[in-house]
C-alpha cells in the first residue's frame, strides 16, 4: 500500500518559506499584509498540532467561519505569524490553550 500525505511541491513550498524565515530573507511585513487571519486562535491537537479559529481574508472560504488549519509548522504569537502546510496566518486574539 502507498501513502502520500501531500504533493511533494506543496511540501515543497513549506520548506522554502520556513527556510526564508530562518535565514531572514523572508519579508515578514509582506506575508502579514496579504496573509489570512485567524483569530480567536487556540492551539488544537488531533493526529498532529493545528490551529482552530475564525478566519478572514482567506482565499477560499467565507470570512467569518470556524475553521481547523492543515498542520501547524510554526507559530510566533509575539509576531502575529503562523505558518500550516498550505499557507501563512496573521494572528488575530487568541485563547490559548490545548484542546
Amino acid at each position: 500500500m502507498t501513502f502520500r500525505f501531500d504533493s511533494p511541491a506543496i511540501a515543497l513550498q513549506l520548506f522554502e518559506a520556513l527556510r526564508r524565515l530562518d535565514d531572514g530573507t523572508l519579508d515578514v511585513s509582506a506575508v502579514l499584509a496579504e496573509a489570512p487571519t485567524i483569530s480567536g486562535y487556540k492551539l488544537v491537537l488531533g493526529w498532529s498540532h493545528a490551529l482552530s479559529g475564525v478566519v478572514h481574508g482567506h482565499p477560499r472560504l467565507q470570512d467569518g467561519n470556524k475553521i481547523v488549519t492543515s498542520q501547524l509548522f510554526y507559530l510566533d504569537p509575539q509576531l502575529g505569524l503562523a505558518r500550516t502546510m498550505n499557507r501563512w496566518y496573521r494572528l488575530g486574539g487568541s485563547r490559548h490553550g490545548v484542546q
